[in-house]
């Protein structure tokens, strides 16, 4: 607010006419009114006696009056040692921001440049599968003569033998291996391998490397708003 409106709603929070006012101030009535409509600043030794009347505290007026009509009070010491005071502090807040920024962005930069820099975990997955348990002294081939009709040497058929069992791996066995089992071994065909792609730590680079970014410009905006 205008100065000459904060001192008017001081003198009418201490329920003060204007003559009442300037005679506790020891001023005329006609100076308190340029006073109070801004047509008129006053001088140090009347804003002393102002604050001695309306309570004012020197801190509070900075508080609540517009920065152009500070400037117009710059001579009086008690206000000038206030603005200063709020400046520096104002200026180390907003190198702080600025700061900030700085090391967001340069941190957001780096995790940027990781993820771009961290190759992609692909690899395959071969998956085999085995119709049964061989025995001892059988053929490897004995699944798929039983698959063909013909039963083994104890007259059991294919229907008899076949017990699936699967294995997923994560490196190429070739195009079969065996096993050994209790009660024999098993014979582990091919079925198909696969692609698989495991996400790796890159997606969180991005996302943290994006936040910081953004945070650090959050900051120097932060910091302009405030000059």
């Amino acid at each position: 607010m205008k100065f000459g409106d904060y001192i008017r709603q001081k003198r009418e929070e201490h329920g003060l006419t204007q003559p009442e006012a300037a005679a506790k101030i020891e001023i005329e009535q006609s100076y308190l009114s340029k006073l109070e409509t801004g047509k008129s600043y006053p001088s140090e030794d009347i804003f002393i006696r102002l604050c001695k009347t309306y309570g004012i505290k020197p801190e509070e007026l900075v508080r609540s009056v517009f920065s152009a009509e500070l400037d117009k009070l710059r001579e009086i010491k008690e206000v000038r040692k206030v603005v200063l005071s709020r400046q520096k502090s104002e200026a180390r807040l907003m190198r702080g921001w600025l700061i900030a920024g700085l090391l967001m962005i340069m941190i957001g930069a780096g995790m940027l440049g990781l993820a771009v820099s961290i190759p992609e975990d692909r690899s395959v997955n071969f998956r085999y599968q085995s119709a049964g348990v061989i025995k001892e002294g059988e053929s490897p081939m004995i699944f798929e003569m039983l698959y063909g009709g013909a039963p083994d040497k104890d007259g059991k058929t294919w229907t008899d033998r076949a017990n699936y069992d699967y294995r997923t791996v994560y490196e190429n066995r070739g195009d079969f291996f065996m096993e050994k089992v209790e009660g024999g071994y098993r014979k582990y065909t091919l079925l198909e391998a696969k692609e698989r792609h495991q996400p790796t730590a890159i997606s969180w680079h991005y996302a943290l490397g994006t936040m910081f970014l953004f945070g650090g410009l959050a900051c120097f905006y932060v910091s302009r708003r405030w000059q």
